[in-house]
């Protein structure tokens, strides 16, 4: 097993998600949608879906890493 790859894959995955998490961008988000007559409700609908969508995928990876860290811990015992 490559452990250097399994390290780095970690260390790659990590910055990825600190950067999806980066409060300004959805901060600037929250100011565009405020602003009056921002879109028209096909529009809004199609940010709400985008939005519902993401937060699914981010659920799906926090159940992925409890999975990866469970099976980790399980490995590790024998």
């Amino acid at each position: 097993m490559d452990l250097k790859k399994v390290e780095l894959h970690i260390t790659t995955l990590t910055q990825n998600l600190k950067g999806l998490a980066e409060d300004k961008d959805f901060a600037e988000l929250l100011s565009i949608i405020r602003k009056p007559g921002w879109t028209t409700p096909a529009e809004a609908l199609l940010v709400a879906g985008v939005l519902e969508s993401m937060n699914a995928h981010t659920k799906h990876l926090t159940d992925l890493k409890q999975t990866l860290l469970a099976g980790a811990r399980a490995v590790s015992t024998k």
